[in-house]
C-alpha cells in the first residue's frame, strides 16, 4: 500500500513539474512571435475562462474523489457516481455558457474578440469534464499524468507549428482544444476499459451531489480570493505596474514553487486516507515531513536575498525581507494542507476543512479593508496579512481534528 502511495506521488510530481516546465516553454515563444496586444489577449482569455472552469469543476476533484474512494468495491455505485458527476458538470457547463453570453453584452473586449474567447471557453469546458476524480479515487495517478503530458505536449507542438504571428493567433486556443480533447478521449476510454458505464440521468442524485459539493465550491472561491486580494489592493494603491506589485508577484512565484512540492503528496494520500483511515501514516508524514519542511523554509528564510536575486534578478535582492515574511505562510501551509481534507474527511468532518477557507478569507478581507480605510496599504503590510492565511487555517483545522479525535479511535 505504501508503495502505491509512493508510486502515485511520483507520477503526480511528474504531472506537476511537466505542466510547469511545458507551460514555461510556450509563453516565451508566444511573447516573441505575437504583438504585445495579441499576447495580452491570450493572457486575458486564459485568465478569464478560469472562472468558468472553476464553476464547472465545482470542487468535484475533492468530493468526487472521496465518493469513488469509498465505493471502490461496488461497480454499480461507481457507475452511478461517475455518471452523476458528469451530468452535473454538463449542467454547470450550460449555466456557465449562459453567464458568458450575457457578459458579452456588457464587456466590449469580449464582443470584439468573441470567437477567440469562445474557443478558450470551449477548452475550459473540456478540461473541466476530464474524469480525473475517478482516477484519483481509485488511486491510479499514472493515467492522469500520461493524459496531461500528452495534452500539453500536443498543444505546444501545434502552437509551434501553426503560430508564427498575429495572423495565426486563433490557432492557440484551437491547439489547446485539440490537445485536451485527445486527453478526454484517452481518459474516458481508459475508464470504460476498467468497466465503468454511464447510467441514465437521475435528477435527485444530481441535486444531492451539487448540494454536497457546494461547500467545496465555496472553498475553491475562497482560495481564489486569498490568492489575488493582496495584489488587488496593492494595485489599487500603487497601480498594477508599480514596483511593489512586481515584487509581490515575484516573491509569490518563489513561494508557489514550494507549494508545488506539497500538492502531489497531498493528492496521493487523500484517497488512501478516505479509504483506509491510516492515521499512523498521516502522523508520520506530518511529524517527519514537518521537520524537513521547517529546514527547507529555514534555508529560504536565511538566504532570502540570494533567492530573490537568483530567481528574480539582481535588482530584486532587497526583496528578501518580504520573502522572509511570506515564507512563514508557506511553512504553515504544510500543516494547513495535511490537517485538512486528508485528516478530516475520513472521519466525516470535511465540513471543518471547507469552513477554514471562508473563515480565513473573511479575516483576510477585514484586515485589507482596515488597512485601506486607514491608508496603511503597503507591501510589507500586505505580505504580513498574506502570512496569516495558512496559520489561521492550520489552527482552525488542527482545533477541529483535536475536537473530534475520539472519532479517529472509533474508526480504527
Amino acid at each position: 500500500m505504501k508503495n502505491k502511495i509512493a508510486k502515485n506521488t511520483f507520477f503526480l510530481y511528474i504531472l506537476t513539474f511537466s505542466n510547469y516546465f511545458l507551460g514555461l516553454m510556450l509563453f516565451p515563444f508566444l511573447s516573441r512571435v505575437l504583438s504585445v496586444e495579441k499576447f495580452g489577449l491570450v493572457g486575458f482569455s486564459m485568465s478569464f475562462v478560469l472562472v468558468f472552469q472553476m464553476i464547472v469543476e465545482y470542487g468535484f476533484s475533492i468530493s468526487g474523489t472521496a465518493h469513488i474512494a469509498k465505493l471502490q468495491s461496488n461497480k454499480k455505485k461507481i457507475n452511478n457516481a461517475v455518471s452523476t458527476v458528469t451530468y452535473a458538470k454538463l449542467i454547470l457547463s450550460l449555466i456557465s455558457l449562459i453567464i458568458f453570453l450575457i457578459s458579452v453584452f456588457f464587456i466590449e473586449m469580449l464582443r470584439e474578440n468573441f470567437l477567440f474567447v469562445s474557443l478558450f471557453i470551449l477548452d475550459s469546458f473540456i478540461k473541466a469534464l476530464l474524469p480525473d476524480f475517478y482516477f484519483r479515487g481509485i488511486e491510479e495517478m499514472k493515467t492522469i499524468t500520461i493524459r496531461a503530458v500528452i495534452a500539453k505536449t500536443l498543444a505546444i507542438l501545434l502552437v509551434l507549428i501553426f503560430v508564427s504571428g498575429d495572423q495565426q493567433v486563433i490557432f492557440v486556443p484551437i491547439s489547446y482544444i485539440l490537445g485536451d480533447f485527445v486527453a478526454l478521449v484517452i481518459t474516458v476510454g481508459t475508464m470504460i476499459k476498467k468497466g465503468v458505464r454511464f447510467t441514465s440521468i437521475n435528477i435527485p442524485d444530481i441535486k444531492d451531489i451539487l448540494k454536497e459539493g457546494f461547500p467545496y465550491f465555496l472553498s475553491r472561491i475562497s482560495v481564489s480570493i486569498n490568492n489575488s486580494i493582496g495584489t488587488f489592493f496593492l494595485g489599487l494603491k500603487f497601480s498594477p505596474s508599480s514596483i511593489e506589485t512586481g515584487i509581490l508577484s515575484g516573491i509569490t512565484k518563489i513561494t508557489t514553487a514550494g507549494d508545488m512540492l506539497l500538492t502531489p503528496v497531498n493528492d496521493s494520500i487523500y484517497p488512501h486516507m478516505v479509504k483506509n483511515k491510516d492515521y499512523s501514516l498521516l502522523k508520520r508524514i506530518i511529524i517527519l515531513g514537518g521537520v524537513v519542511w521547517f529546514l527547507g523554509c529555514g534555508i529560504v528564510f536565511i538566504f532570502a536575498d540570494f533567492f530573490c536575486g537568483l530567481v528574480l534578478g539582481p535588482n530584486y535582492t532587497d526583496a528578501g525581507i518580504y520573502l522572509r515574511v511570506l515564507v512563514v505562510n508557506t511553512f504553515f501551509g504544510f500543516f494547513s494542507l495535511f490537517l485538512g481534507y486528508p485528516a478530516l474527511s475520513p472521519i466525516g468532518k470535511a465540513n471543518y476543512a471547507n469552513a477554514a477557507l471562508p473563515f480565513a478569507t473573511i479575516v483576510n478581507v477585514f484586515c485589507y479593508l482596515a488597512l485601506w480605510t486607514t491608508s496603511n496599504i503597503s507591501l510589507m503590510n500586505v505580505v504580513i496579512i498574506m502570512s496569516l492565511v495558512n496559520l489561521l487555517m492550520a489552527l482552525f483545522r488542527g482545533w477541529a481534528l483535536y475536537r473530534n479525535k475520539h472519532l479517529i479511535r472509533e474508526n480504527r
